[in-house]
């Protein structure tokens, strides 16, 4: 969609008014953590970084700059500095739900699967509505241990109920452990109440195409 000129020029007002309504306290650690998170959402990761590093030496222990930080760094391929940071934050905040997830993600990229379910678990634990490591922990078992990831993805599914990407990854793994009936079931609510969602279509083509006729 066109953005009119007037309104591309109210557009830059408002950033430039937000942007520096964030730097009128220079002093305070939230105000670059603001500004690290406005330049992490546009996908400015070095702006970003140094704006967490910035709050960090004002407060060590602010364990948001530093969750957001790793997830800057891991995007620029820095996984030993996003380790680092969320190393931190589990020394001195051990419980924290998001450290774990976040090292759960970023020990699957390094393609350490037994540290990545050891802190998804964690992040579920201490965070047990965070249906995001439950999906992840559906996708990393279901490598050679499918019927946990059902398990988990059930969790998953339970706790986002309105996710239709859930629900058709709890369908797809439930077709592969065997139970397709109660993965054509899934399928077909998801049908009712997502139509727009394709995938879950197909895949119930898919099975209806290879199982035995009666």
């Amino acid at each position: 969609m066109k953005v009119e000129a007037k309104d591309a020029e109210k557009v830059e007002k408002a950033k430039e008014e937000y942007l520096a309504s964030l730097r009128v306290w220079p002093d305070q650690w939230s105000s670059h953590f603001n500004l690290g998170n406005y330049h992490l959402d546009r996908g400015e990761l070095k702006e970003a970084v140094a704006c967490y590093e910035r709050a960090t030496r004002i407060e060590p222990r602010a364990d948001r700059v530093l969750v957001n930080a790793s997830i800057a760094q891991a995007r620029m391929g820095e996984f030993v500095k996003a380790e680092k940071s969320l190393q931190e934050v589990l020394g001195f905040s051990p419980e924290n739900a998001a450290a774990h997830f976040n090292m759960g993600l970023l020990m699957a990229e390094r393609n350490d699967p037994h540290k990545a379910e050891e802190h998804l678990k964690a992040a579920l634990k201490y965070d047990p509505k965070m249906d995001q490591a439950a999906y992840n922990l559906c996708i990393l078992l279901s490598r050679n241990r499918v019927q946990e990831a059902v398990q988990f993805c059930r969790e998953a599914t339970a706790l986002r109920p309105d996710d239709p990407r859930y629900a058709y990854t709890l369908a797809f793994y439930l077709h592969q452990s065997g139970e397709t009936a109660e993965a054509v079931k899934v399928l077909n609510t998801i049908g009712e109440m997502h139509p727009d969602f394709r995938d879950a279509q197909v895949l119930l083509q898919e099975i209806s195409a290879t199982s035995p006729k009666r």
